[in-house]
């Protein structure tokens, strides 16, 4: 068993380095196929006859099948070495996490990692008879910590010694055929040769393809060896080979069988450029893939490639799997940029080829109508960044690197300026793109390309992937706020607005209005003014901001949903915290009036929308608001994070205050027009005053219950924060009147 002492002074790299003396061996290990080529081949071609060659044969046989039986022995080895330094380094890990938790909640932990509190010191702690068992609960926590980490080690030692038995076997003179450690190399070479058949691998092939991608697409062995093993030029070509075959092919069992390749090409592909694994593609693999990614690739073999696809567009929907590190994407992402940037004409060239365009549907995506959508590689990488936080916050914050047409780096520095230049919506456009079959370029942005800027947008201000609708919202980076105040400025000023409501960009609101509701603390401080405690964005940039998304019923829900979620949080953080606010009242009142505000911009730019221009139905908005619960209840959550005491919600259960936030929506956002009178507009104004009024009292009265407090108390501090949600209220719709004057 392993001892306390041992797994905290344990020094692991000698651990490490057997591994990966082992690794690197297998990684290179040529010797099996050298002796049946050049030993065995060579003396089989050379007419020998007789029993001596019959003999020599047989041995030479032998040899080879146990220099084979090494190979397996020696990734097998590697294998269990590199397990038991991932898990005995976790387990370490664990040990130093417990003990640090213990001494800071006042424990003292001994040399053999038995665990003690302080004796009493005062006559107050002497007679309290709760002190003892108080501490001791907290000891026997901290205990059962330390003795997790230290029996993760011992199961860790005791499975690496049992593994290493059986891998090398009990016999002395042979090496094990069948050790239990994997050999991710070896699939990885059968991997690259199916791949490498290109068109030419049967269904059967490409379902083992598939089954082998999908098992190891998560193995950093695996995903190194295979896309390190191969130059990329020749991946993108015979990639492009086998993924045409399935346009064409009548055969819905190999259409299917590329799909599935192509997603775990893409889960490959993230994990073998993850340089936070210990194996993965050098930099020199990821330069010749920029370079490769710039050139045309003939596809089918053979074709002319001044009428083929460049490899960027035949990477594109690979790109499109996959969570990557930002070492691997944002140089694509650039260089991309840059190159579309310089023309943006420039992917047409396959949608000009001299053979049919449907056997090129691989590199688009095709949309409801069927028709394929996606040709400029553009769409992808931005879809790339959006599954890939980190990278798209760099990208649009970062001092930019500038490349060569090769893909080599040029220079670096000056103003990231990427966001404006995929939102310019002129003839060069860097989101033009072409479709099949053909239409006339219509010279502005492709909406199918502006709803992918937005995925790269919401996952570089939210720190989470577009379409992970159920996890966790980190804490906002400096750098993510950095990013959304350009996007507030960008489309809260100038042409923004246009480009939103109706224009080019319209395909931006849903993810905007994602934005807005994940920063919608930041949102109302901006419209409290100068007394407010963030400074985020620009008062006039959120104001018209706002009063564009609220004219889109997914955006609007949204916002609406992010502002119940904080405003509740923030109301209940006061009530549970009485303590640190003078007067209730006030500072229920300060949370209500910059609510007011917002509610009041988004329903104005609603009710502007539904009655007086009539381009949105209230069926739509109501739909989108039904559609939000599971986003309420999660900024709910991200709001209560991020308060100070961190303890917003007391006495209730998540989901209840979820559904009761959604129900506060509901009642106060959705568009009633059943009592609409003559002047619908009006009405509906009026209505939705009334019941954002209503999602405040609601909001204080199910804090205060949850509190206990007078409800006398707490139905005065409801009713006052309703008149100051009015107050503010009244102030949005204002704000909304100047940012937008009516046209004669």
């Amino acid at each position: 068993m392993v001892t306390f002492s041992q797994l905290q002074q344990v020094d692991l790299s000698s651990l490490s380095s057997a591994a990966g003396d082992f690794e690197a061996l297998v990684r290179k290990w040529d010797l099996t196929q050298r002796m049946q080529n050049e030993v065995i081949g060579t003396i089989t071609q050379s007419g020998w006859h007789g029993d001596a060659a019959g003999l020599a044969n047989a041995k030479l046989t032998w040899a080879r099948d146990q220099i084979h039986a090494a190979f397996e022995e020696a990734s097998a080895l590697a294998k269990t070495l590199r397990d038991a330094h991932t898990e005995i380094t976790a387990a370490k890990q664990d040990l130093t996490n417990a003990v640090h938790n213990a001494t800071t909640a006042g424990l003292t932990v001994n040399s053999e990692g038995a665990v003690s509190w302080p004796a009493p010191t005062t006559e107050e702690d002497k007679r309290d008879l709760e002190y003892g068992k108080s501490w001791k609960a907290k000891a026997d926590s901290a205990a059962k910590a330390i003795g997790d980490a230290i029996d993760r080690a011992t199961e860790a030692d005791l499975d690496a010694a049992r593994a290493l038995g059986d891998d090398t076997g009990s016999d002395g003179t042979a090496f094990n055929t069948n050790p239990v450690g994997g050999i991710p190399e070896e699939e990885a070479k059968m991997a690259t040769y199916i791949l490498s058949l290109g068109d030419k691998a049967t269904d059967a092939q490409l379902r083992n393809l598939q089954n082998i991608l999908d098992h190891y697409n998560q193995d950093p062995r695996f995903a190194s060896s295979f896309y390190g093993g191969q130059d990329p030029a020749t991946f993108l070509s015979k990639y492009g080979a086998m993924a045409q075959s399935g346009d064409y092919a009548n055969s819905p069992a190999r259409s299917a069988a590329i799909k599935g390749i192509q997603k775990d090409l893409g889960l490959t592909l993230a994990t073998a450029t993850d340089t936070k694994q210990p194996f993965h593609v050098s930099d020199d693999w990821e330069t010749k893939l920029r370079a490769a990614g710039a050139k045309q690739i003939p596809v089918p073999p053979g074709a002319d490639p001044a009428h083929s696809p460049y490899g960027y567009q035949i990477l594109a929907n690979v790109l499109r799997n996959g969570k990557y590190d930002p070492y691997f994407l944002d140089p694509i992402a650039e260089h991309v940029t840059q190159l579309t940037n310089e023309n943006p004409m420039r992917w047409d060239a396959a949608t000009k080829a001299s053979y049919p365009f449907t056997e090129l549907k691989f590199i688009g995506v095709p949309d409801k109508d069927g028709n394929i959508r996606g040709v400029n590689p553009m769409s992808a990488v931005l879809d790339a960044l959006g599954h890939s936080p980190e990278a798209a916050t760099k990208f649009f914050h970062d001092t930019p690197t500038t490349y060569n047409p090769d893909g080599t780096v040029k220079s670096h520095g000056g103003e990231n300026t990427y966001l404006k230049m995929l939102t310019d919506n002129g003839s060069r456009s860097l989101l033009l793109d072409q479709q099949y079959p053909p239409r006339p370029n219509p010279g502005t942005a492709d909406p199918f390309d502006v709803t992918s800027l937005g995925h790269a947008l919401e996952a570089a201000t939210t720190g989470r992937a577009y379409d992970d609708v159920h996890g966790k919202f980190p804490p906002h980076t400096s750098d993510m706020n950095a990013v959304m105040q350009q996007v507030v400025t960008r489309f809260g000023t100038a042409d923004g607005p246009d480009l939103l409501n109706g224009g080019r960009f319209s395909n931006l609101n849903g993810s905007l209005g994602n934005m807005t509701a994940n920063y919608i603390g930041d949102i109302q401080g901006a419209l409290e003014g100068p007394g407010s405690d963030s400074h985020l964005f620009k008062t006039g940039e959120v104001e018209r901001l706002l009063g564009t998304l609220g004219r889109n019923p997914d955006a609007y829900a949204s916002i609406a949903a992010g502002q119940q979620a904080y405003t509740t949080a923030q109301i209940q953080d006061v009530l549970a915290h009485p303590e640190l606010h003078k007067d209730l009242a006030v500072a229920v009142e300060n949370i209500a009036k910059p609510a007011g505000q917002v509610n009041g911009l988004i329903t104005s730019a609603m009710v502007d929308e539904v009655y007086n221009k009539h381009t949105a139905s209230d069926a739509e908005y109501n739909a989108a608001i039904d559609t939000k619960r599971e986003l309420a209840g999660q900024l709910w959550s991200f709001a209560g994070d991020a308060l100070k005491e961190r303890a917003p919600l007391i006495g209730e259960g998540i989901d209840n205050v979820a559904n009761q936030i959604m129900d506060n929506v509901a009642a106060g956002y959705k568009v009633d027009t059943h009592n609409a009178a003559s002047d619908e507009a009006v009405t509906a104004k009026q209505n939705a005053e009334a019941n954002s009024q209503q999602a405040i009292l609601n909001a204080v009265r199910d804090a205060g219950r949850a509190t206990g407090a007078d409800p006398n108390y707490i139905n005065d501090v409801a009713r006052r924060a309703a008149q100051e949600e009015n107050t503010g209220y009244g102030s949005g719709w204002d704000s909304f009147a100047t940012a937008f004057p009516k046209k004669n």
